[in-house]
Formats: structure tokens, sequence, C-alpha cells
């Protein structure tokens, strides 16, 4: 595929012949370029998703380029690139970013904004034809991709240091980067990255995770009446840290007879199982495998308190889904998560030892009113992530970047 020399669709935020601010803020042409999207589901895939929707529920109008996976089926404007399967993560597919018909069709659509969420395939190429097309590339840095080096055993440590000097690679030669916490925009001004950096949560469907069924967990899973409920949500991998929740819950039982409810699946899920059973706790642990999205605002509405012991989350969209269903959280403060969680108004932030988290969840099951308090204060601190809040802080970004472009 080879465009001309000359810009062939004049991007109208940063041309000469601008369009109408009002214009402007309400019909943005933006391509979004993903490693990952639906049906796989992470952090990442919801976040490109949801931040679709809302976008184009603003009026916008988005195009998403992303791998293929089987099973899918034409979609209005998603452009899916052939992949296979990852050789160490059997559930991701790397794509392939060679197809002239959707090159052809980027064209056709001139965008104004091209907006990336990582720096590998799908990633890098669309910001080459931000380059090619001489548009604005805005790159959301999800996460640190190093701290998921595990999952590529045999050259973990190698391709750890290449993905991060990859990474900061990226972020420098577009013209503007996202960071969902202050921990990443930290993270990257320490590694020279002088690229402008906007702090912009993923926001939530705030609404959908307060429409639960209070009970879910009890009704599906056979829960006793009036014994607390803990909740945790995502992979059961090392990055997730579950092995330390499961050991903070083995404490917590010896004070209170409660339910740990563990969602979601990885390689450790076999290592808990044993571990529960060792700890003597395996009859109080529900281990729910990979659960729905539709499922999810009820599993939040039927728990007492969520728990969330990852060390690798540059967010931690799961806690703001919870705090939105009213449920406060104890968390490791690590990373973004210190965002996520107001210490001692809708949670509590904490060392990273089974010993802390035990305490601070005790803490909230021994006094009601204070649980009262904090679930109030969860329900309503989560509307600083809501979709319209942070899709609108980022059409300011796409406009600013376009202007100084």
């Amino acid at each position: 595929m080879k465009f001309p020399p000359t810009q062939p669709y004049p991007c109208a935020l940063c041309s000469g012949r601008k369009r109408n601010i009002i214009d402007m803020v309400s019909n943005v042409r933006i391509s979004m370029w993903t490693d990952s999207y639906y049906p796989y589901i992470s952090g990442v895939t919801r976040s490109v998703a949801t931040t679709k929707e809302s976008l184009e529920l603003m009026g916008h109008d988005v195009t998403v380029f992303c791998p293929s996976y089987p099973g899918t089926t034409h979609e209005d404007k998603i452009y899916r690139f052939q992949s296979i399967k990852a050789p160490t993560k059997p559930d991701y597919y790397i794509a392939f970013p060679a197809n002239p018909k959707h090159l052809i069709a980027l064209s056709e659509i001139s965008p104004e904004i091209i907006h990336i969420h990582s720096p590998f395939n799908l990633g890098k190429m669309g910001l080459r034809m931000g380059k090619l097309l001489k548009i604005p590339v805005v790159f959301t840095y999800h996460t640190m991709y190093t701290l998921y080096s595990h999952y590529l055993p045999v050259i973990g440590p190698m391709a750890s240091e290449l993905i991060e000097a990859g990474s900061f690679m990226t972020a420098k030669q577009a013209n503007a980067v996202i960071a969902p916490s202050t921990a990443i925009r930290d993270y990257l001004i320490e590694h020279k990255v002088k690229t402008k950096i906007f702090v912009i949560p993923t926001g939530i469907d705030v609404n959908r995770f307060r429409q639960g069924d209070p009970g879910y967990i009890r009704n599906t899973f056979n829960v006793p009446s009036g014994v607390p409920v803990l909740l945790s949500c995502g992979r059961l991998g090392p990055e997730k840290n579950p092995e330390t929740l499961i050991k903070a819950f083995a404490l917590i039982q010896r004070h209170i007879d409660c339910y740990l409810v563990m969602v979601g699946d990885g390689p450790l899920h076999e290592t808990l199982v044993e571990l529960a059973n060792k700890l003597n706790v395996s009859h109080r642990i529900i281990f729910t495998g990979k659960t729905p999205p539709d499922i999810m605002p009820h599993m939040y509405a039927s728990s007492d308190v969520f728990l969330f012991a990852s060390v690798t989350e540059t967010q931690g969209l799961v806690i703001v889904e919870a705090k939105s269903a009213g449920v406060p959280c104890v968390a490791v403060g690590a990373l973004g998560v210190r965002d996520m969680v107001e210490h001692d108004v809708d949670g509590y932030l904490c060392e990273n030892a089974p010993e802390a988290i035990a305490e601070k969840t005790l803490a909230l099951l021994e006094d009601q009113e204070l649980l009262t308090t904090m679930k109030s204060n969860a329900l309503a601190n989560a509307s600083k992530f809501s979709l319209e809040t942070t899709c609108s802080r980022l059409v300011d970004c796409y406009m600013e970047t376009a202007q100084h472009l």
C-alpha cells in the first residue's frame, strides 16, 4: 500500500481550514488501534470498547483496527487483521498488520485523530499511519508492560527490556500520551519521555453497576444469609497476587465466618485450590471461573467488601466498578490503585502483606456503622470515573494535541 507523499485527507482539526469549534467538539473522526479487543477480555479491551461506545454517544465517529479471533464476524466500523495464537498465552492472539483493504479503508475514513492503545504490532502500525497521513497520534500507555514478561518464560527477562524500550520509543514518537494514573505519568517522566502527558483514567458506565441483584451470590452459590461475602475479580495469574488474598482470607476466617468469591481464571488456579486446602479454608472459597461481563454487576451488588492485591495495576478498573455498586475496597496500595481508593474514605490502602489486608478487612466487617458509611462514600466517589467525565477530558486532549501539531 503506497500513499501519495502529500496529505490526501486534510485533518480538519489541525489544518488551516479548521472546522467550527462546535463541530470539532461534537463530531471528531477517531481511528483506534489496539492489539487486543473483544471477544478477548482484559482491562484494555474493556477500556477501548467502553470508550468507543461513549464517544459515539457523544456524536463522534470511531473505528477500531484490531486482531481477529476465532468465531468473530463482520461488525460495522471494526477492522480485524489476521492473527495467530500466542505461544505462551493461548487465549491471546497476535495480529499481523498487513491487510491492504484495511489500509485503503483508513484513507477513505479520513480520521482526524489516531488513538493507539499498545506499543506492539497494531499500535506501531497506527503510529506509522498517523505519520503518513500527517494527523495527530495519541497513545494510551495502559500498563507497565515489563511487569507481564513472566508470560514469556524462556526469554522473559530479555524480552522485558526490549518491551520497555519499545514502549518508551512509542511514547516519545506519539504527539501526546495518556496516562491512566499519576503512577504511570511519573514512570514515563522518570524514563525521559518528553511528550506531553495527560492523566485521564479509563471511565466506566457507572449506572450499569448500580443495577445488580443483591441476592445473586447467595442464591447462586448457596451462601447462608447473614454471612459476609468478600469479592475478588481478576486473572488468576502471578501479576494479580492472588495467593496473598487467600492467605489474608485465612487470617480473616479465624475471627469472622465469611466467604471469599474469586471471579476469574488463569494459570494459578490449581495452585490456589491447593493453597486453600492447605490453609483449611477451601469450604469458604468459591472459584467462579470466567464470568460474563453482564453478570459482574450482580457479583458486586451481592458482596460486602472488595479485595484487591495486584501490585501491577496502572488503574484497577474493577475497584471503580465495585465502588459504583457501593462496595468499599481493601487494596494493596501499589501504582495506580492509589488513585482509585480514597484511603479511610471509601476503602483502605495497605501494605502487600496478608496481615495488613486481613486487618483492614476485619475493621470493616466488625464495625457495621463504618461499613455503611464507606459504602455510601464509595457510591458517591465512583462518579468521578464516569464515562461522561473521562471521555469529555479525552476529547479535550484530542483538541489540544491537534491544535499544537
